[in-house]
């Protein structure tokens, strides 16, 4: 469970500025109907990078903002390694992921 929603908060920001400087952050938003997959993490319509920007950042802002109870667990980055494979500026995105899976780990 998250220590705090600051925390997460953080996190979050420390993500979109990772994408930012990677140069995966896309100026224009994908179509409506491709943000509404059914897949998880919206494979079929988004690349990981979009679906961080279009879907979790958003998602997890919402909860933060209206200081819901967060998830128990993540896990982003077994996908973040395979989505980000071909990437080559990743490395600071896997790092800040890594972080946001190791705040919802149990440990």
């Amino acid at each position: 469970m998250p220590r705090s929603h600051i925390e997460v908060e953080i996190l979050l920001r420390k993500l979109e500025q990772s994408l930012r400087d990677a140069k995966m952050w896309s100026y224009s938003t994908p179509p409506d109907e491709d943000l509404e997959s059914k897949l998880p993490f919206s494979v079929d319509m988004l690349s990981f990078e979009q679906w961080l920007q279009f879907i979790f950042i958003p998602k997890m802002s919402e909860l933060l903002n209206s200081k819901s109870i967060l998830p128990e667990n993540v896990n982003l980055l077994p996908m973040a390694e395979q989505g980000l494979s071909t990437s080559k500026n990743r490395s600071g995105v896997i790092e800040v992921i890594k972080q946001i899976d190791l705040v919802f780990s149990d440990q």
